[in-house]
């Protein structure tokens, strides 16, 4: 095409309410068919109509501004489904330390203050959306500040205060006041949904799990919480409760089809068999399970067709954010168990990044593929020689491709990322207040000791 407007070249990122954008690779989704000279129109905040570029073009160039996406590939945003963003001054420090979450997380977490939390979750946010994603779903203490670090990139969140009764950095009663109190009292914009986020069946009471996942099915809200995330989770439930981690998240409620259980490093048959029934979703953490304890059972995961979400879990155990990466190091773990390769194929592992984790946390109609009447939430990446050439383009997004490539963000039909850089928001001052606040947490800890 000639004479377009503007093109994913330019410097600057267009700014129209209405665009079309034109003569691109799209991979709407799973199970939608690729659109090789594809074209994609955006109105507002949603896709109005998608299809390929000569008959969009023909029907709405006079009246719509056209972007020029020619050597580009357009895919859905994609969802890291468990982060801690906020921990991103634990980069690099807690690697080969035993009993790293009781050692080394909780004590250093009882240093932190609401107040720290926006400026600390800056650096994670910042490298998950330069690897594609528009989603993070996170579990942290004083989410307020998550929440408000989600709303100035600009990027979606659901956020969940951790709650926990019997241990971690705060335990009590009051956690799951303080999450009541961020659902019913803490107003955000549409970016922002709400998960009920107790930490873990070993610092949580049966009780309170019990009264937690009552709230979360009478208010409609998604369970996000680590399951059988360690051995040492699985003796003290054991020891207290007489049963397995999963056994008493099936009992207490805690298990649905709106549940994102995370890690599952410690089940047996029976557990998966409950969690396989209860229609729950893997949360699975490749990197980051290895680190911290071991490789999920994966291969009797798969063979049940559980439900699988991707994530990359904290700084503590996964210093980079790269959900691309995190794929593909999926694959390879699945490949050394030898799972059914049709059940990690290149498309089926990017639905567990787009339209799994969109159906978990109910909103398939609105996420997790490029189709008409869904957010315009898309990510493009430049295909480039060291990328080519791209006959099976899904396989090629997993292997070939990750952060490196992907060049323009756009969530909620606004960009966020343009040639890598973030829109609206000066990256050093970002980068100041990050450090300021890391010097601060990292003060507090020493003064503590």
């Amino acid at each position: 095409m000639t004479d377009l407007p503007a093109r994913f070249h330019d410097t600057q990122a267009p700014n129209h309410k209405k665009m079309l954008i034109a003569n691109t690779l799209i991979v709407p989704g799973f199970k939608l068919p690729v659109i090789h000279d594809g074209c994609i129109l955006i109105e507002d905040n949603l896709i109005k109509d998608i299809g390929p570029s000569n008959q969009l073009l023909d029907k709405y160039k006079l009246s719509v501004p056209v972007i020029d996406g020619s050597g580009f590939i357009i895919m859905p945003g994609l969802f890291n489904s468990h982060t801690h963003v906020a921990m991103g001054f634990f980069r690099g420090l807690g690697h080969g330390i035993e009993s790293m979450i009781e050692s080394f997380l909780f004590p250093a977490e009882k240093s932190l203050t609401p107040e720290l939390l926006e400026p600390l979750s800056y650096s994670y946010i910042f490298d998950g959306l330069k690897s594609g994603v528009t989603s993070f779903v996170d579990h942290y203490y004083f989410s307020k500040g998550v929440a408000n670090a989600f709303e100035k990139f600009g990027v979606r969140g659901w956020i969940g205060e951790t709650i926990a009764d019997l241990g971690g950095a705060f335990p009590g009663r009051a956690s799951f006041e303080r999450a009541r109190d961020l659902i019913d009292n803490q107003h955000f914009s549409n970016l922002i949904r709400h998960v009920i986020a107790p930490h873990a069946t070993d610092t949580i009471s049966m009780e309170l799990l019990t009264e937690v996942s009552s709230f979360a099915a009478k208010n409609g809200l998604p369970i996000h919480m680590h399951l059988a995330q360690t051995r040492g989770e699985t003796a003290r439930v054991a020891q207290r409760d007489q049963m397995t981690p999963v056994e008493k998240a099936y009992r207490c409620g805690a298990l649905t089809d709106q549940s994102l259980v995370v890690h599952l490093t410690d089940v047996n048959a029976s557990d998966l068999n409950r969690i396989k029934e209860s229609k729950a979703t893997f949360g699975w953490c490749p990197g980051s399970t290895v680190i911290y304890e071991n490789l999920a059972p994966i291969k009797d995961i798969f063979e049940r067709d559980i439900p699988v979400a991707i994530g990359t879990d904290c700084a503590a155990s996964n210093d980079s954010s790269d959900i691309l990466q995190e794929l593909r190091t999926g694959f390879l773990f699945a490949k050394d168990r030898n799972i059914d390769q049709a059940k990690i194929k290149p498309e089926k592992l990017l639905s567990f990044a787009t339209t799994i984790p969109a159906k978990t946390l109910g909103m398939e109609d609105k996420m997790g593929t490029l189709e008409v009447g869904k957010f315009a939430d898309i990510v493009c990446l430049k295909r480039s020689l060291s990328s080519e050439p791209s006959e099976n383009i899904h396989s090629n997004l997993i292997f070939s491709m990750g952060a490196r490539d992907v060049r323009h963000v756009m969530i909620d039909g606004r960009w966020r990322l343009w040639n890598s850089e973030l829109v609206g928001l000066s990256h050093r001052t970002l980068q100041e207040d990050y450090i300021t606040a890391v010097n601060e947490i990292n003060r507090r800890v020493r003064e503590s000791k």
